[in-house]
Order: C-alpha cells, then sequence, then structure tokens
C-alpha cells in the first residue's frame, strides 16, 4: 500500500473553541482519496475540524 504525506493547515480545536493548530504526519492508504478521508476522520475523531486546506503527498 503506498504512503502519503499529509499537511493539514487550519485545524480548529472543538474543544477548545478559538484555538486554530495545524497537523502534518504519514500514513499509508490505498489513494490519495482514501489518504484524505482517513486524516479527516483521524482529526475528527481527537476533537479537531479541518477548517483549511488537507495536502495529501505520495511520499
Amino acid at each position: 500500500m503506498p504512503k502519503y504525506s499529509f499537511t493539514a493547515e487550519e485545524l480548529a480545536d472543538t474543544l477548545t473553541p478559538g484555538e486554530i493548530t495545524s497537523a502534518t504526519g504519514t500514513l499509508s492508504a490505498s489513494s490519495p482519496q482514501a489518504a484524505e478521508k482517513a486524516v479527516e476522520r483521524s482529526l475528527r475523531s481527537r476533537g479537531y475540524e479541518p477548517i483549511g486546506n488537507i495536502t495529501i503527498t505520495q511520499s
């Protein structure tokens, strides 16, 4: 399965309203679209709502 890197430029912290952060990381996924969905799902499960771009690139 290909590896992808991601950068999420703006994330709203749903547990601390008004806080904005960003995140980067890597993951394995079957396609760039699957990687983006997995990143969104993971961020939301941790209390972050993507409000900016999520950039996915193959590593």
